[in-house]
């Protein structure tokens, strides 16, 4: 019995693939001598992404909220500017954990990728209370490969380990009933404010990432609402396998408290 040309093409792909995996698997150990994280990482990443049919449609906001709620996500996400003399910008974590990938231009004006050409990214997070009377929780979580002082990490970048590898801060948003909307920031492992009317706009301090609610940018870099990639955490299968200096979001009271005023 001759087999289908449909199921020859199923092994050949297979074993394609196979070959693939154990080839950029050897890269990883290649390059994890001199990054951590690094290359290889980055690569078995991508290539997960492309078996599974593509990262963007996997994390799309639809996929995990429906499309009513991710347009309220996208709606309430923030306007970020960044304090003048910083380096970094947040990331994908599983993209990018170095500051030479995650670092963008001083310059004053939009930006939407560090100068590597990585997106900025911020994973959300929703707590839906609203069935039981509540409220609806939007958590922002931005990503940050070191947390530094100041100028510091523009000067210096991965010569200087920092404070700590690794800097998770929220931005986050409560839809009261009557749509009463309010939003806090976390500034060294707490809110920094409580919850308060906003314009919509995010500060980011230099170096630590201390966040505050802001008036409008003063000749600074932003990063409109618009331009952030938003990756939903409740899509994130392997959030296992990573490990972090500080805790994520995922393992933090908040992110299943969202009153509670720990970050």
């Amino acid at each position: 019995m001759r087999r289908s040309q449909a199921g020859q093409a199923t092994i050949e792909w297979s074993a394609l693939l196979l070959v693939l995996v154990v080839a950029f698997a050897a890269l990883t150990v290649v390059v994890a001598r001199t990054d951590a994280w690094g290359l290889g990482e980055r690569i078995v990443h991508a290539l997960t992404c492309a078996v599974d049919g593509g990262c963007e449609e996997r994390d799309s906001l639809d996929r995990a909220y429906g499309e009513e709620l991710a347009e309220i996500v996208r709606s309430h996400a923030p306007n970020v500017v960044y304090e003048r003399s910083s380096a970094a910008l947040p990331v994908d974590f599983r993209r990018c954990r170095a500051t030479r990938c995650s670092d963008g231009p001083d310059a004053a004006g939009a930006i939407d990728r560090s100068a590597s050409g990585l997106p900025v990214t911020a994973f959300t997070r929703v707590v839906d209370r609203r069935g039981n009377g509540g409220s609806l929780y939007l958590q922002y979580w931005f990503y940050y490969p070191e947390s530094f002082t100041g100028g510091i990490g523009r000067i210096l970048g991965d010569a200087w380990p920092g404070f700590h590898p690794d800097d998770w801060e929220s931005y986050q948003v409560r839809v009261a009933p009557g749509k009463r909307i309010a939003a806090r920031a976390t500034a060294h492992g707490e809110y920094s404010s409580n919850w308060s009317t906003s314009g919509g706009w995010y500060r980011v301090s230099g170096g630590s990432h201390a966040g505050q609610l802001s008036g409008l940018p003063r000749d600074e870099r932003i990063t409109p609402a618009s331009s952030l990639t938003l990756v939903p955490l409740e899509r994130l299968t392997d959030t296992g396998r990573y490990t972090f200096a500080v805790t994520p979001p995922w393992r933090k009271e908040v992110y299943t408290r969202p009153e509670s005023a720990s970050s």
